[in-house]
């Protein structure tokens, strides 16, 4: 069976595509067509069958990674979404939660996704339930029509977002309300909160509930265009979806939460690289995946990704499972640039695909990251960019003018001067994964992938304190592999208000029944048997009196000790988090999560095609910089492909392939493992 990986970025679009029975892989990497990138993910569809010679009838599975979902909140073009409110609080997206996170800043724009919708859309429903369940207020049908017609004749709703008070402890007359809406506008799709994001805080869960709103018809659009382009091609194998949570879904269960997948593109690449970490001898490491425009860093622990909870997107609470991602606006195409100051910067705005960066010659005017990479001589004019024309004349004038002469330096210093900023920056933010959340960075191994990420890693493993890098065999497209790791997955959430000392075995085993039949029905419409199902079970917990929770793992054998080992596990889990527990201190739950898992997906590793014995390769040399005081120097550049396990070399060195450049930093130890990684050992320069 061929499985096909397709991860879509703002720059290129990545592809990976597999063979089970022979074990061979093929990738490729094209330019994202943006705004259409449904042409893009096409494109390196065709692309890959092509280059491996198969045919559509052979592609048993297409997995998909999308950032739909994602452009359309930052680029604020989702729908038109009409809220639902109940009476008193049309007011709670407006009024937000009054943080400021740049507190001196009187110009500061607000922080709350007021985009989603203007007051005048935001109407109110006769309804009131208490925090206990209870309705205080029946749901005036009458109330509920009048304001439905409202934002339909007068303000064109496209979508109806309903978040009534206490609805995720009782979820009836959001219900009822959806059932009435579907009989007057059936074409208008509804979001109700209790099914979006069944926890408390109004704020939070309004937000999440209208940004899946906000996104539904874009997703729901794209994701039937290329569902008809694939049966159109030949192609009528499962079409599955990456969702924030590192599990991937059917469409059809995608469009119904299309919220989740909007970190669909992040998670993808940090599941690869857990896999390869895990698989090759290194559990705890940190995914480095430095594209185009941004890099993404997570933290990976004993062989799997963080989930939070407790996520953000941009500065708005985005409170669902996902794989706790920190994302810097640091990539290759990011503009360096003069600031009024008299001070070089580097990003976070990007010149993207089009026009990209200056050396592509696509009508970019501004110098990038990669135009800095070109002219110190770490890329190959010839090969790193495929069919583009690259021109290193034209990068070189671009950082001169721009950068050097408004600098009083060199061009060569303002190159080196561009690196040595990205890298700083993006060295800051594997500090914020491990040391600030109490994890020695020297226990984890740095894993950079992307475009970009085997590039600037050694550097920035330098200044993070990390010790040693690993280079996957194809980490260009690691999030296209990634893709074809992650498990079918679904998962439903309940809130569980009650202390620890009060909470039976049952009680949770009744709530969390519920739960397991939810996600049952979504996995059988993806197909999948029940025997190929493991079930996971967690707690959201905290002190009484604490205003936020960690998640903790219950397990999935409810035993009549689950609750002590329970409690016991969130007082380890405070104290590594916060470096301070209270054993005597009451504890009480607040929600439960219900995860079920097929345990039947791809189990695939790059290394597969590792271990063939080859001679010692002789490299080429190139003329590059790594330090102004010794200037250009001749370089070894080593082909990937010739390079046999056991080879080793000490840096400075370049290894290329088709799908980025490994740059082997100054006294940086290389070596490749017997799965084909390139391992690198970085010296303590302290």
């Amino acid at each position: 069976m061929i499985t096909i990986g397709i991860d879509v970025g703002g720059t290129f679009t990545d592809v990976f595509l597999r063979d089970s029975d022979s074990k061979h892989w093929v990738v490729q990497k094209v330019p994202s067509t943006p705004p259409h990138f449904e042409q893009g993910f096409m494109n390196g569809l065709g692309s890959i069958l092509g280059k491996s010679g198969s045919s559509a009838p052979q592609v048993g599975r297409v997995i998909h990674g999308t950032t739909v979902a994602t452009n359309a909140i930052i680029t604020e073009t989702g729908a038109r979404v009409g809220f639902l409110m109940t009476e008193g609080f049309r007011d709670i997206l407006y009024i937000g939660l009054g943080w400021r996170p740049h507190m001196y800043d009187l110009d500061m724009d607000p922080v709350e996704p007021l985009f989603l919708a203007p007051r005048r859309r935001s109407l109110e429903v006769k309804e009131r339930t208490d925090v206990s369940g209870n309705i205080i207020t029946p749901l005036d049908e009458q109330s509920l029509r009048s304001a439905a017609k409202c934002l339909v004749e007068e303000h064109d709703v496209e979508v109806f977002v309903i978040c009534y008070l206490h609805a995720y402890v009782n979820p009836e007359n959001e219900r009822r309300s959806r059932d009435i809406l579907a009989q007057m506008y059936p074409d208008i799709p509804v979001s109700i909160s209790s099914d979006v994001l069944p926890r408390k805080r109004e704020y939070r869960r309004l937000v999440v509930t209208g940004f899946d709103g906000y996104v539904k018809p874009a997703v729901t659009d794209y994701l039937t265009k290329l569902s008809t382009s694939l049966q159109e091609s030949g192609i009528n194998a499962p079409f599955h979806i990456m969702q924030s949570h590192g599990g991937v879904g059917g469409v059809p269960n995608i469009v119904e939460r299309p919220v989740r997948t909007v970190l669909s593109g992040l998670a993808a690449g940090v599941i690869g690289a857990a896999n390869v970490g895990r698989s090759s001898g290194h559990p705890n490491c940190i995914s480095f995946d430095m594209g185009g425009t941004s890099t993404d860093v997570a933290l990976i622990s004993d062989g799997k990704p963080i989930i939070t909870s407790n996520g953000s997107f941009e500065d708005y609470p985005l409170n669902i499972p996902m794989v706790d991602v920190r994302t810097i606006g640091a990539g290759g195409s990011s503009i360096a640039y003069v600031d009024e100051g008299g001070a070089l910067k580097v990003g976070p705005e990007s010149a993207g695909a089009v026009p990209g960066p200056v050396c592509y010659g696509r009508g970019g005017t501004r110098p990038t990251v990669t135009d800095a990479s070109l002219v110190l001589g770490y890329l190959n004019p010839e090969s790193f960019a495929g069919d583009l024309n690259i021109d290193r004349e034209k990068s070189f004038k671009a950082i001169e003018e721009q950068i050097a002469k408004p600098l009083g330096m060199d061009t060569l210093e303002a190159a080196l001067g561009i690196h040595a900023i990205v890298n700083s920056n993006m060295a800051q933010t594997l500090r914020l994964v491990s040391i600030k959340r109490g994890f020695d960075p020297r226990d984890f191994t740095l894993i950079p992938f992307g475009g970009a990420g085997p590039l600037q890693g050694g550097r920035c493993a330098e200044f993070a304190s990390i010790r040693k890098i690993l280079v996957p065999p194809a980490p260009g497209v690691l999030s296209a592999m990634g893709l074809m790791l992650a498990p079918i997955q679904h998962e439903s959430m309940v809130s569980y208000e009650a202390t620890a000392s009060d909470t039976s075995v049952d009680s949770l085993r009744e709530a969390l029944a519920q739960l397991d039949s939810q996600n049952s029905a979504r996995m059988s419409a993806d197909g999948v048997d029940t025997s190929d199902v493991i079930m996971e079970y967690y707690a959201e917990m905290r002190y009484v009196g604490q205003a936020h929770e960690l998640e903790i793992p219950i397990g999935s054998e409810l035993g009549p000790s689950c609750i002590n080992h329970l409690i016991q596990l969130f007082h380890e889990t405070h104290h590594q988090t916060y470096n301070h527990s209270d054993p005597a201190a009451p504890v009480e739950l607040v929600s439960l999560r219900s995860v079920h898992l097929s345990n039947a997906q791809e189990q695939a590793l790059l290394g597969e095609d590792a271990g063939t014995a080859k001679e010692t390769p002789e490299p080429t040399y190139r003329r590059m910089c790594f330090d102004k005081s010794i200037g250009f120097e001749d370089t070894p550049v080593y082909s990937r492909a010739t390079l046999p396990t056991g080879f080793s070399l000490i840096g400075p060195a370049i290894i290329e392939q088709l799908d980025t450049t490994t740059l082997i930093y100054r006294n940086h130890r290389a070596s490749v493992d017997v799965y084909g990684n390139i391992i690198i050992d970085v010296p303590d320069t302290e």
